[in-house]
């Protein structure tokens, strides 16, 4: 079994139950930008986190230079998409869910630099798998088709990018690897925490004041949508794992 599939197969699970949950939750945070930009806020430091451990240990470690495509680079279109929600300024503050992901990420990257892996693969892949099928919901239901793409740049790919191209090189790069078994395991053990440290970013969202008023106000408005969500999601669901 190639690497790829390996990494599909052995995080089944956690991806399942993973995805139920952010199905509900991805509904939920469309019903009202203040709620949506809060989760926008927390993938761009998490996607900046894991572009700068990349940067910074890829010249040194063979495996994630194989794994270095500039075109999937996502920091510097989320930071335009996190600008647009907060004209006032970008929030200073890390929440505690952001925090402890971060710390994660380096954490592991520190012991073995081949454990971003975990994290690179997951983030980049679920954007190729799934931005294009969910970005046009978002800029419907939040409103922002008179200011396209601002508010979804980092779902977006630059005229004639093939992401299915992408994502074939990428399984490729992936199981040509040079890897020992227990660096394989490693890279697993940590793509499965990556989906819950996901959720932990998306519950918090839900359990801010801003995301339990859009709860309260919005529930009829949630469901509404969920089952359109969950149609479009199921694809991310099929492809979001390599």
């Amino acid at each position: 079994m190639g690497f790829s599939d390996e990494l599909k197969v052995k995080t089944n699970s956690e991806h399942s139950t993973s995805d139920k949950f952010v199905n509900s939750a991805l509904a939920l945070s469309l019903s009202d930008r203040k709620v949506y930009r809060m989760a926008v806020y927390r993938f761009y430091h998490v996607f900046k986190t894991i572009e700068e451990q990349l940067a910074d240990k890829r010249l040194d470690c063979e495996a994630l230079q194989l794994l270095y495509f500039p075109t999937l680079s996502r920091v510097a279109e989320f930071e335009d998409d996190v600008l647009y929600f907060y004209p006032e300024g970008m929030p200073e503050a890390m929440s505690p869910a952001l925090s402890n992901y971060i710390d994660n990420i380096q954490s592991d990257t520190a012991t073995d630099p081949v454990n971003l892996i975990g994290y690179l693969q997951t983030m980049q892949m679920a954007i190729l798998s799934g931005g294009k099928l969910i970005r046009p919901v978002i800029t419907r239901v939040l409103g922002l088709q008179k200011t396209f793409p601002l508010g979804v740049k980092a779902l977006d790919w630059p005229e004639g990018f093939n992401t299915e191209a992408a994502k074939r090189l990428y399984r490729e790069r992936l199981d040509g690897l040079e890897l020992t078994q227990q660096q394989r395991d490693n890279i697993i053990d940590i793509k499965k925490k990556v989906f819950r440290l996901n959720d932990e970013l998306i519950r918090e969202v839900i359990k801010s004041p801003e995301g339990s008023k859009v709860f309260k106000n919005y529930a009829e408005k949630v469901i509404i949508f969920l089952f359109a969500l969950c149609l479009l999601l199921y694809c991310l669901h099929r492809y979001y794992s390599v």
